[in-house]
């Protein structure tokens, strides 16, 4: 496993753990009312991968939503395969638009947004079909949608400033390796 490797594996599982804590320090209102706000600090981190350091013909960053979408579904959910099947279908949609943009603040955070409403969306859909949730497609948006997108993109808006040139060293120096 190349050292970069290695740092995505160790960013992610911390990033695995700290999302499962952060439900924990939401103020108690907000807990108990009818908002939910679903941390996807894994998807954004693999999103920026996708973005920053993959490049059009290599797909780290689908892997590692693969793998790191099962451990999510192990730990937090009660069925294998949701998360296991949809972070490596956004993350694949947010590398194909990085094709057709520039991969700036501005349009990494409408490709965060857009990756965000594709990951809901896709596990609203498949908890409807299971018959695990009832919630209106109008109730979805408005307390689980709306807020799960503001409060995931501050949180892409953070790593962007931190990871966003550190990824693309990474995949220069992996680039300089190859050749």
């Amino acid at each position: 496993m190349k050292l970069s490797q290695l740092q995505f594996f160790i960013i992610l599982f911390i990033l695995l753990v700290s999302q499962g804590l952060a439900i924990d320090l939401l103020p108690s209102s907000l807990a108990t009312s009818d908002v939910l706000i679903v941390p996807h600090w894994i998807l954004l981190f693999l999103m920026l991968i996708a973005i920053k350091y993959d490049r059009n013909e290599t797909i780290y960053s689908i892997i590692y939503s693969i793998a790191f979408g099962l451990l999510i579904d192990i730990v937090y959910t009660g069925m294998l395969g949701i998360y296991m099947f949809v972070y490596p279908d956004a993350v694949y949609v947010a590398h194909i638009l990085k094709r057709m943009f520039h991969t700036n603040i501005l349009m990494s955070s409408i490709i965060a947004i857009i990756t965000i409403t594709v990951t809901e969306v896709l596990i609203y859909y498949i908890y409807t079909i299971l018959g695990m949730i009832d919630a209106t497609m109008s109730y979805f948006l408005l307390y689980r949608l709306l807020p799960t997108t503001i409060a995931n993109l501050l949180f892409f808006l953070l790593i962007y400033g931190i990871f966003s040139q550190l990824l693309v060293r990474w995949s220069n120096e992996q680039l300089e390796k190859m050749s």
